[in-house]
């Protein structure tokens, strides 16, 4: 059956005759311990066929393209992301919740995935999994099909987002702790820009930051037990529209 466009999973792995040192899922798994320790930018077919020991041109037997390659990362991360259990439950509250806190955990994991979700179609069988998922955790609300995805979409960005943060936390605590030196792109580190800032909440002219006390307490709210009060107050605005469409 055509499927209208030109995937990685519509194409066979080109596996030549003989033994094989190489798989497909050896090399992805590969690039992503890669990807996890030192950033996507450090994946390359070069650096894959050291770490394998394997001759590059090898590697193009299995990934005709690098696009492909992070294509097939992708997916295989997104396979974190599935929760384990029937869905729908019953209680669409507890399902979304359950894929919110597994995607979290995950994308954690798998910092580079961030920047990835903004730059390539998520549309191999694992992200369909987790869509799918998804969709069926809001099934049964009395709500039309635009305003379903309008609640995944505000689930999804909120839980992300909140990635985003934790994982700059991070950067910036290994920072303080001399891990990183200077802030990764050359600019203040961590600890430079909480003297800062501490600095502007004490003069005066932000008397609002200042009460909150300056920086520090601020990244404080970027903790597990804030992404689940924001979670819940989302999930109570949720409640609140389906109530009045029930």
């Amino acid at each position: 059956m055509a499927t209208g466009i030109d995937t990685v999973w519509t194409r066979d792995d080109k596996e030549a005759a003989g033994p094989q040192p190489l798989s497909r899922e050896s090399i992805v798994a590969a690039a992503i311990e890669i990807a996890d320790s030192e950033g996507l930018e450090a994946v390359s077919i070069r650096r894959l066929a050291t770490r394998l020991g394997a001759r590059p041109m090898s590697l193009y037997s299995h990934i005709e393209r690098k696009g492909d390659l992070i294509d097939l990362m992708v997916d295989e991360v997104m396979g974190g992301s599935v929760v384990s259990g029937p869905l729908p439950s019953g209680d669409w509250r507890d399902d979304l919740r359950r894929i919110a806190q597994r995607t979290r955990e995950n994308i954690r994991s798998h910092p580079w995935m961030i920047a990835v979700a903004f730059r390539r179609p998520f549309i191999g069988p694992n992200a369909l999994r987790h869509i799918d998922q998804s969709l069926a955790a809001v099934s049964g609300l009395p709500l039309p099909p635009e305003r379903k995805r309008a609640v995944l979409l505000a689930v999804d960005t909120y839980t992300l987002g909140f990635v985003r943060w934790e994982l700059k936390a991070m950067e910036s605590d290994a920072d303080d702790s001399g891990e990183c030196g200077a802030g990764h792109d050359g600019g203040p580190s961590g600890a430079e820009i909480d003297a800062y800032i501490a600095a502007q909440a004490a003069s005066g002219d932000y008397p609002h930051l200042h009460e909150l006390g300056g920086k520090k307490n601020m990244s404080l709210g970027v903790k597990a037990e804030a992404f689940e009060a924001g979670l819940n107050w989302l999930l109570a605005g949720i409640q609140a529209e389906v109530g009045e469409q029930g």
